[in-house]
């Protein structure tokens, strides 16, 4: 077991140093080589570090140890605010809700008066939300019906994309109908 495993470390380092070297050498100009060479010097060491972590984890199942379980995901709440001006959308992120609330507001105030800033907030909960993968939402504007997509991490991060990249392209008071997100 120990042979097998050794020889895929092998086998997969001496892939990878062959791959960057001969990725280095087709690039054109020395600074596209260098960075390319840097990209793939990170990505292998990325892979050791991956393949030494399964190599303990298959010695800890080899005698019967119990693995160290892998360590929580870290939660982070999303709250988006929309000002009641000019309809833009805001995002804060932080640890606990007031935190995140708080970065919402905050980044509102710095783009518009504050008093526009004191509307409904919408947060996510990782601690009662189903864990998820990530997020999708579509949106069309009532102006233009022009059709917008946006993904995040939660629900409420897709929805503050989406609609930010409406208002980007499209005066954000067009972007506050339905809105259409599922998750993955």
């Amino acid at each position: 077991m120990s042979l097998i495993r050794n020889s895929l470390v092998l086998g997969l380092s001496a892939a990878c140093f062959l791959f960057a070297n001969s990725a280095g050498a087709q690039e054109r100009g020395q600074e596209r080589s260098l960075e390319r060479i840097r990209i793939l010097e990170t990505r292998v060491n990325q892979l050791e570090g991956i393949i030494s972590q399964i190599n303990q984890r298959v010695s800890n199942l080899e005698y019967n140890q119990r693995p160290e379980p892998y360590p929580p995901v870290a939660a982070e709440v999303a709250c988006m605010v929309t000002d009641t001006g000019y309809s833009k959308v805001f995002l804060g992120k932080g640890r606990i809700k007031l935190e995140a609330e708080a970065a919402a507001r905050e980044a509102c105030g710095k783009a518009v008066h504050s008093s526009y800033c004191q509307g409904a907030v919408k947060c996510s909960d990782p601690r009662q939300d189903r864990p998820i993968a990530g997020a999708i939402c579509m949106l069309t504007d009532t102006g233009y019906a022009k059709t917008f997509k946006g993904e995040g991490k939660s629900l409420i991060e897709a929805e503050y994309n989406t609609r930010k990249q409406c208002g980007d392209q499209v005066h954000p008071s067009y972007c506050v109908g339905s809105i259409r997100c599922e998750t993955f």
